[in-house]
């Protein structure tokens, strides 16, 4: 387990320079990969003091943690936007703004680049993932039990929901892998997932 920051920024000037530092560590890991990263890059980067880098975050892993939580935090976020929709338009179109949301998401979100680059080093990247996907898959869920007109069997749900989430993570991260295709790798997902669940909302 990462060792948690060493300090809670509670005062606003306090507050803002670790969201500075995190910023510039999001930058530094992202650029030159966290074995190349130096703490002294990051406090320049960040315009403070290494002092004040050690103040909040013992070492680079703990800052690498702190990005990768807040990463999941605004991934949520993106997630419960989605949500908030849920309700108002057919279930395809809510396919394709959720592919298209987090598509976009990843690929102009810094810490996400931050974190892919080095997650090997994240230890808790991929388990905080996996819980993530559970909610996210126990919440379309629902979604399906509203939209489906009961067409995915109750004990269905569950399973169908996990492997549409699923691969969405999946195709996520492929895309991280070859940005040069990263939008024909989106438009495949929609066609996967719109056969897929049609076969259930026929």
């Amino acid at each position: 387990m990462q060792e948690p920051s060493r300090r809670v920024p509670r005062q606003a000037r306090s507050k803002e320079r670790a969201l500075r530092i995190l910023d510039a560590a999001a930058h530094v890991f992202a650029e030159a990969g966290l074995e190349a990263a130096t703490t002294e890059a990051i406090a320049a980067r960040a315009g403070t003091s290494i002092g004040s880098v050690y103040q909040f975050f013992p070492n680079k892993d703990a800052l690498l943690g702190a990005i990768s939580a807040r990463y999941f935090s605004r991934v949520g976020a993106v997630f419960e936007g989605l949500m908030a929709r849920a309700d108002e338009v057919p279930w395809q179109q809510l396919l394709d703004e959720a592919i298209d949301a987090f598509a976009a998401f990843d690929r102009k979100d810094l810490d996400f680049r931050a974190v892919w680059r080095n997650w090997h080093r994240s230890g808790e990247f991929m388990e905080t993932g996996l819980a993530l996907n559970r909610e996210f898959a126990r919440r379309a869920e629902r979604v399906l039990a509203s939209q489906s007109k009961r067409r995915v069997p109750p004990k269905k749900r569950a399973l169908v929901a996990t492997i549409a989430v699923e691969a969405i993570s999946a195709m996520l991260f492929l895309a991280a892998r070859e940005p040069e295709r990263a939008r024909a790798i989106v438009a495949e997902t929609k066609v996967i997932l719109r056969l897929y669940l049609g076969a259930y909302a026929r």
